[in-house]
């Protein structure tokens, strides 16, 4: 009896052995996959499309389940004969996350400076064709995205004219890039939700309601369904998660503890149903450095988007003087960047500034813009001129006042991103 027990504990142990070795091999094979059709791509001036990538992979996947098939069949350890590379050990297949460092640094490496550049910035669609509102994407737009790859769009209610409509210009904005976009707004919920005002599909629950609730489970509710239906239409992106300490229908309230666990279940919210989530506006006001549990009260609801996997944190234009000592605005203040929001808080995600026009009476477009990524930050918010802001941090690059590296690690932070949930649904195939 005992010697039967240890057979069949023997042949499970052997059976999920090899189970886990047919799940290394597919990653394995994968990620050669992956980073084959990427080259591809680059090599033909193809788009990055997520498509290609798909079908490269099935296809290779459906080979390694062919090849193991064949190998049970005929007794045949499978992986003796799935391996791309012979010499490639079981400790050296790539995880999900190595395979995402793989592609990003593949797409970085191919592009030139100048996608570069203009992949730091997320704007309006007027700012990008020069119309006055747009709500269609055509020639225009396909021109202006060919000279200026931008990293991302910003859509408001005067853009959205019904369901039918909006579907289509951001599905065939997304199809005209030749990276993928952010496309985004601010949906806030309650009676200032941009989209769903626009398309009359009834309010959700505003933070402010959500916050007096005290429940952090409904704050999960409401964000889910304001990802389901953004993520219908074709948005991927909101910049509408407040966590700041304040009264009024677009915060959580002033509870610092009650203003976290709800900022942290509506990162969860969205970022679960396919839409990231930007927390805004880092890292609120600070007028005094001596009130160190005032400041880590306004901290906190930061801290708890960032530890729930929030993409990207959006930095105010106004100063923080208790951290900075000086009228320098929060999103060109590298005190404010690296110290605080990446060393203290350990952010490693994506930072975007507030929308730069704010500063147009202090800074000329170009001055800003350099100085938010001299500052740290990764993506520019609406500047006040976009061709203004572009041409001065490429001049800038070009120039060597700030480096390639230096855009490039901006890049891998968005990159990380744009394609982190393609690359799970391509290896849960």
């Amino acid at each position: 009896m005992e010697d039967k027990m240890n057979n069949s504990v023997g042949s499970e142990r052997n059976t999920r052995r090899e189970l886990r070795r047919q799940r290394r091999i597919k990653a394995q094979i994968t990620a050669y996959a992956i980073t084959g059709v990427l080259g591809i791509s680059v090599v033909s001036g193809a788009f990055f499309t997520v498509s290609k990538i798909v079908h490269a992979v099935k296809a290779y996947n459906a080979q390694v389940e062919e090849t193991v098939a064949e190998a049970r069949e005929v007794d045949v350890e499978p992986a003796a004969v799935a391996s791309p590379d012979e010499n490639i050990t079981d400790s050296e297949v790539m995880s999900n996350d190595s395979m995402l460092d793989h592609i990003v640094d593949t797409c970085i490496s191919e592009m030139p400076l100048e996608d570069k550049v203009a992949g730091l910035f997320m704007i309006t669609p007027e700012q990008l064709t020069g119309s006055d509102a747009v709500i269609k994407a055509g020639n225009t737009t396909q021109d202006a995205l060919s000279t200026y790859a931008v990293g991302g769009l910003f859509y408001v209610s005067k853009n959205i004219k019904d369901e039918a409509q909006i579907k289509d210009m951001l599905s065939s904005t997304a199809s005209m890039s030749k990276y993928p976009l952010f496309i985004s707004t601010v949906e806030v919920g309650g009676e200032k939700s941009i989209v769903a005002n626009a398309l009359s599909l009834g309010a959700v629950a505003s933070p402010s309601e959500l916050g007096a609730s005290g429940n952090p489970d409904e704050a999960y509710n409401t964000a889910s369904k304001v990802a389901d239906y953004l993520e219908g239409y074709g948005f991927n992106m909101n910049l509408g998660v407040n966590a700041n300490l304040a009264d009024g229908g677009n915060s959580f309230g002033t509870d610092s503890q009650v203003v976290s666990s709800m900022v942290a279940k509506t990162v969860e919210g969205l970022q679960t149903f396919g839409v990231s989530a930007c927390l805004q506006y880092f890292p609120e006001t600070i007028n005094s450095g001596n009130d160190a549990e005032g400041l880590a009260d306004v901290l906190a609801p930061f801290k708890a988007g960032i530890d729930a996997g929030a993409s990207m944190i959006m930095v105010c234009t106004a100063p923080s003087m208790g951290l900075t000592g000086d009228d320098t605005p929060s999103c060109l203040s590298p005190t404010v960047i690296q110290d605080v929001l990446r060393g203290q808080l350990g952010y490693d995600g994506i930072i975007i500034t507030d929308s730069l026009s704010d500063l147009a009476d202090r800074y000329s477009s170009a001055d800003a813009a350099v100085a938010a990524i001299q500052a740290g930050a990764d993506m520019i918010f609406i500047p006040s001129d976009f061709v203004e802001s572009y041409q001065g941090v490429l001049a800038a690059v070009q120039n060597g006042t700030i480096s390639e590296d230096r855009i490039n690690e901006s890049l891998k932070r968005i990159y990380r991103v744009k394609y982190a949930g393609r690359v799970d649904e391509i290896t849960n195939e």
